[in-house]
């Protein structure tokens, strides 16, 4: 169920976790004469725990009211992994990817290929 996708991803609704109680919509269904909140913000907890502020806005000309989510983002950067290029000079490490490279293009060397 879609209950269990979202326990299962761990998302959370982000308007009703930071407006438990606030009645707001974002669609007006005139043969219905009936509001109802069916477009929604759903992130993983981790990353609605980042979000600061959302707002349902005024619709001005659509038929759906725009949603606004003001995200502050990471608090520290990740260091981006970058191969420690010592690595390429180790014995063992140059054994290894001539092995399997000799392995690659043993198996690719057939005509179907464009090696």
């Amino acid at each position: 169920t879609f209950f269990d996708m979202t326990e299962g991803l761990n998302l959370i609704d982000v308007w009703r976790t930071l407006n438990p109680m606030e009645p707001k919509f974002t669609y007006y269904s005139n043969p219905h004469k009936s509001y109802s909140r069916i477009d929604m913000v759903w992130t993983n907890i981790d990353i609605g725990k980042e979000i600061e502020k959302i707002e349902i806005l005024p619709n001005t000309w659509a038929v759906h009211s725009p949603i606004k989510v003001s995200w502050r983002g990471q608090k520290k950067k990740r260091k981006r992994w970058t191969l420690n290029p010592q690595i390429l000079l180790e014995e063992e490490f140059i054994k290894q990817i001539s092995s399997e490279l000799t392995i690659f293009f043993d198996i690719n060397k057939k005509q179907q290929t464009s090696l």
